[in-house]
C-alpha cells in the first residue's frame, strides 16, 4: 500500500468532522426544533433535530463539491440512485447519538467512512463534547487523539457496554444475562455507537452488543451507525461482525445491519460469540 493513500481522503473527513462538530456545539445549549419521524420504533431512532439538518447540508455540499462521483450514504437524506454500486462509497452519520444530543449528555457525534469492494478503508469517529477524535485507514492501525491504539494488550474482560436507550428491554436483558451470567462484568452504559466505539478504544470496555432483527426486535443499526467504527476498532486489534462472526459488506442496498452488532476486544468479543452460540 502507497505511504501517502488516503491521505487526502482523510484529511477531508477530519475537517468535515471538525467542522460538524462546532456546528454541533454551537447549538448544543440553545433551543432547536425537534420533530418525530414518521416509522421509527425505537425512541433513540425516532427524533430529529434541526442540528441533523443542518449538519446532513453540509454533509452533502461537501461530498457534492469534492467526490462528486463517489457514492453517498447518510441517516437524514435518501440516497441517490444505485449508491450501492460506485466504486466508493461514503457513509455518514451527521449526528450519531441524537438521543444523547437532546438529552445534553455528551454522547453524540458524527462518523464517516469510506468504503471500497464492500469493506471501509477509513474511518472516523469525533465526538465533540469530550474532544474524542478517532480514525483509521485500513492497513496503517487507529488512532486516537493523536495516539495509536493497540487493544490485543488489553488481556481482561471487565465490562460490557449497552445501550442506555435499549439495556432494560427484556431481549437486552436475555443477552446481558447470557453474557453475564454471574454478575462479574461491569455495566457501562451510554448513547451513541460514536461514543461506545471511542470506551472500546480508551479499554473502558470489551464487549458491546446490538440485537440482530427479531419479531420482537424490529430497529436495528444502520450502515451509517457502524462502518467508521468497523475500521477504526479492527484496525485497533478489535472486531465488529454480526452475531454469528460474520463481517458486515457494505455495498448492498438493504443497510439495514439485520444480523445485530458486536463489537469489541478479540478477546471480549470471541468471548461474547462463544456466550451467544
Amino acid at each position: 500500500m502507497d505511504d501517502h493513500e488516503y491521505e487526502i481522503e482523510l484529511d477531508g473527513a477530519l475537517n468535515l468532522a471538525k467542522l460538524a462538530g462546532s456546528i454541533m456545539m454551537q447549538y448544543y445549549d440553545q433551543d432547536y426544533d425537534v420533530e418525530q419521524k414518521e416509522g421509527h420504533q425505537a425512541p433513540e431512532s425516532a427524533i430529529l433535530t434541526e442540528v441533523d439538518e443542518k449538519i446532513d447540508k453540509l454533509v452533502q455540499l461537501y461530498f457534492q463539491q469534492n467526490w462528486a462521483d463517489d457514492g453517498l450514504l447518510t441517516e437524514e437524506t435518501t440516497a441517490k440512485g444505485e449508491w450501492h454500486k460506485s466504486d466508493r462509497i461514503w457513509i455518514v452519520d451527521p449526528i450519531d447519538g441524537t438521543m444523547g444530543y437532546k438529552k445534553k449528555t455528551e454522547c453524540f457525534g458524527i462518523s464517516i467512512a469510506l468504503i471500497e469492494d464492500d469493506r471501509p478503508v477509513l474511518g472516523v469517529l469525533y465526538a465533540p463534547a469530550q474532544k474524542l477524535l478517532a480514525y483509521a485507514i485500513q492497513g496503517k492501525g487507529s488512532y486516537l487523539n493523536g495516539e495509536k491504539i493497540d487493544l490485543g494488550q488489553n488481556s481482561r474482560i471487565k465490562n460490557i457496554i449497552c445501550s442506555r436507550n435499549a439495556y432494560q428491554r427484556r431481549g437486552y436483558q436475555k443477552i446481558l444475562q447470557k453474557l453475564n451470567p454471574d454478575d462479574e462484568l461491569g455495566l457501562v452504559t451510554l448513547e451513541s455507537v460514536v461514543v461506545k466505539a471511542i470506551r472500546i478504544l480508551q479499554k473502558e470496555g470489551e464487549i458491546y452488543p446490538v440485537l440482530p432483527l427479531s419479531k420482537r426486535v424490529k430497529s436495528v443499526p444502520k450502515f451509517w451507525d457502524i462502518a467508521a467504527a468497523d475500521i477504526i476498532i479492527h484496525e485497533a486489534g478489535g472486531l465488529l461482525t454480526d452475531f454469528v462472526g460474520k463481517k458486515y459488506r457494505y455495498n448492498i442496498s438493504d443497510f439495514r445491519c439485520k444480523g445485530g452488532v458486536l463489537t469489541g476486544t478479540q478477546k471480549g468479543h470471541n468471548y461474547a460469540l462463544d456466550k451467544l452460540k
